[in-house]
């Protein structure tokens, strides 16, 4: 009886989105030429051109394949908060195990 009532529900609600989809679709104003402001999708700054992609995505990839878009500041600034972020941590942790060693002799 249950399964019977599921597939019911399952076929009321297919036949209550599809049609409301369609008549969506057919409202759209029809498609025009999009206009090319951005370079296409596979064009990576961080890949040359004049190398095989194999050459470049691998666990080792050869030299010649990085770019100078890769780095800077930004990266040395993550780098940055990530050790400082694991220092506090540390610290943290240091304290509460010195503060809890204190309480336990007391």
């Amino acid at each position: 009886m249950r399964v019977r009532v599921f597939v019911v529900s399952l076929l009321v609600a297919f036949l209550a989105i599809v049609p409301g989809a369609q008549l969506a679709m057919a409202a759209l104003p029809a498609a025009t030429e999009p206009v090319a402001t951005e370079p296409p999708p596979t064009v990576n700054p961080f890949l040359p051109e004049d190398r095989s992609i194999g050459d470049c995505i691998s666990a080792v990839p050869k030299p010649g394949c990085g770019s100078e878009a890769a780095g800077g500041w930004h990266q040395y600034l993550v780098a940055i908060a990530l050790v400082g972020g694991l220092a506090f941590i540390g610290w943290r942790i240091v304290a509460g195990g010195r503060r809890s060693a204190k309480r336990s002799t007391e």
